[in-house]
């Protein structure tokens, strides 16, 4: 009887040959083993240069919004003492300086109560814009307000309002905009539908102020354009002669609040690419890794190309830029932007162990504030820090640099050993089969070899019985 070579187990010879052929094939995988360990270790490591590549990228980022033209253009600003009397906003160009602000009357627009009889029939509202509104038949006086704000021609809001001293309900007509002209409206209804309350009229009016004592100027709106070219101006209440307001406008300058906030996001993204790449340099490897991860350290452990970018970017922060401005605001540690162990002058230490920036953000800001166009130089120039920093990192950034020349070795290493694991696969899946037909044609020559020996005995047993 033939034995199966998909299941050798020891029936003849009593050995575990499964086990036997599990052992041997394992012994066999070592070497495709080793590969798979390799493959892990390269992937690994295109992993971290994959991450470091981002890093540089946003670093780099970071230094082209530092040279950006748009940062840097020359922006008002405006300011009021008391904000919860009167919002400034620039519009345009404005001339630099302070602006003295009196409001002696809010704009309004009129408003007027009116009693309201309800009808069987359709009545109908005329206004003095020529609109009209039709109120339905047997409409309340909450209905009525209702059809009247529905009406997009009609130049006023209605409400429904209860009086409180008389317990009366009124229609209440209010115009939808401010001015003494604008904001005037009539409104007749037929039928007698609507009576109004003339001692409850409240008239329309335009705003009135002065600017730096000037002559009395009016508005229809209490949002003022024109008072100071430039500037818009939305009046929140009066604001007598005594009170002035002060509105003050800047000179053209760049957004300081703007500019700092790059100059930090730079040095932040520098510290945070600094301490990433040197960890991975400073990371040791593991004698005899026994896991994945003990296999995934210390795999750019003192790695020149590495340790290049990082001593580029030292020796960028210590450089002099805009020379245009040699006796000036040329280096970064005179706007704030140093090591924090600075020696002598102002040198940053080259010595320093991390060689992390800090940022002096007031020290920034006077610098800006004394000469803000050495600043600009200094970082914008076209021989300026963000121009320096953006060239230090393309030929390792660009297409075709050196991390992408790096990466693309690591996608040939991967598909080599994988090309290598999948060929091993064929041999190895070769060698089992054939493990097993030996295992089998052996457990067959022995299954015929004890069936010979019992006959054998048969014959025997059978002659010394005759």
């Amino acid at each position: 009887m033939a034995i199966s070579t998909q299941s050798v187990a020891g029936l003849s010879s009593g050995l575990d040959t499964n086990t036997i052929i599990d052992q041997l094939m394992a012994i066999e995988r070592q070497p495709q083993d080793r590969l798979k360990a390799q493959l892990s270790v390269s992937d690994a490591r295109k992993t971290v240069l994959s991450d470091i590549q981002t890093r540089l990228k946003n670093l780099q980022l970071a230094a082209q919004d530092l040279k950006s033209a748009t940062l840097w253009v020359n922006k008002q600003t405006v300011d009021v003492n008391d904000p919860t009397k009167v919002a400034v906003a620039l519009n345009g160009p404005s001339g630099t300086g302070s602006y003295a602000l009196t409001v002696t009357q809010l704009a309004r627009g009129a408003q007027k109560w009116y009693t309201y009889a309800q009808s069987t029939s359709n009545r109908t509202i005329t206004y003095s814009n020529g609109d009209t509104t039709t109120i339905t038949a047997n409409s309340d006086i909450d209905a009525a307000a209702a059809l009247i704000n529905a009406d997009t021609g009609a130049p006023v809001y209605a409400s429904a309002v209860t009086d409180a001293s008389s317990g009366s309900k009124y229609l209440v007509l209010s115009s939808r905009v401010t001015g003494a002209t604008a904001g005037a409206f009539t409104a007749t209804g037929t039928g007698g539908i609507i009576t109004e309350d003339t001692t409850r009229r409240v008239s329309s009016r335009d705003s009135n102020y002065t600017i730096n004592g000037g002559a009395t100027k009016t508005s229809p709106n209490n949002v003022v354009t024109d008072a100071i070219p430039g500037v818009t101006l939305t009046f929140k209440t009066t604001i007598a002669a005594t009170d002035a307001i002060t509105v003050n406008v800047g000179a053209p300058a760049p957004d300081t609040t703007d500019v700092t906030a790059k100059m930090k996001a730079f040095v932040d993204q520098y510290n945070s690419t600094l301490d990433f790449v040197r960890s991975k340099l400073d990371e040791k490897k593991v004698v005899n890794p026994q896991t994945s991860a003990d296999q995934a350290k210390g795999l750019l452990n003192g790695d020149t190309m590495l340790e290049g970018i990082l001593s580029q970017l030292r020796n960028a922060m210590t450089a002099t830029y805009a020379p245009g401005n040699p006796t000036t605001l040329d280096q970064m540690w005179e706007i704030g932007v140093s090591t924090g162990t600075s020696v002598g002058s102002g040198t940053l230490n080259q010595d320093s162990i991390e060689g992390k920036l800090v940022f002096d953000a007031t020290k920034f800001a006077a610098g800006l504030a004394s000469d803000s166009q050495s600043v600009r130089n200094l970082v914008s120039g076209t021989s300026g820090f963000g121009q320096a920093l953006d060239t230090l990192l393309t030929p390792t950034l660009q297409v075709g640099g050196t991390m992408e020349s790096r990466l693309s070795s690591e996608d040939a290493t991967h598909k080599t050993i994988s090309d290598q694991i999948a060929f091993m696969d064929v041999l190895l899946n070769q060698k089992q089969a054939t493990l097993k037909s030996q295992f089998a044609a052996m457990e067959t020559a022995l299954q015929a070899s004890q069936a010979q020996g019992q006959w054998l005995t048969g014959q025997l047993n059978a002659l010394n019985s005759a």
